[in-house]
């Protein structure tokens, strides 16, 4: 009998993000044929072509992917309508904004920093009065464990 499989994904492992490198590159030549013309012959050289740098480890990863793999990562990736013009323009930075856009409408609340944690008032009661600390005392040995 085969596992099945569970219907609402909860044991699926969540999806490891994709450098944002290789996302603009595979987007580009989902939309655009004949970037996906030059992704498939120059691999990571192809990014010169839309003016985008990319980091040594994407640089690796677009090079190290069999061609028929990169295909077919290319034909089930999907491009938002909002993002299409974006990826069918010629101008990477463009892209990576389209990109961020997307990110940044996904609806999850943004950070406030970095802050000390407070007690809620009602927890914690302040002395009427704090004694004064008498400083650090360095641990110095006893007569007997100095001899």
């Amino acid at each position: 009998m085969e596992p099945k499989e569970p219907e609402n994904g909860a044991d699926r492992a969540a999806p490891m993000p994709i450098p944002r490198g290789v996302e603009v590159l595979v987007k580009k030549a989902a939309v655009d044929a004949d970037f996906k013309q030059i992704l498939l012959s120059k691999r990571a050289g192809s990014a010169s072509e839309i003016g985008l740098t990319l980091e040594p480890s994407e640089v690796a990863m677009v090079n190290a992917v069999p061609e028929a793999q990169l295909e077919a990562i290319i034909a089930r990736t999907t491009v938002h309508p909002r993002q299409r013009a974006a990826f069918l323009g010629s101008v990477a930075a463009v892209m990576i904004v389209a990109l961020g856009a997307s990110v940044a409408g996904c609806g999850k609340q943004p950070t406030k920093g970095v802050g000390p944690d407070r007690p809620s008032k009602d927890r914690y009661e302040r002395p009427d009065r704090v004694e004064p600390s008498e400083g650090i005392d360095p641990e110095r040995p006893t007569e007997t464990e100095s001899e």
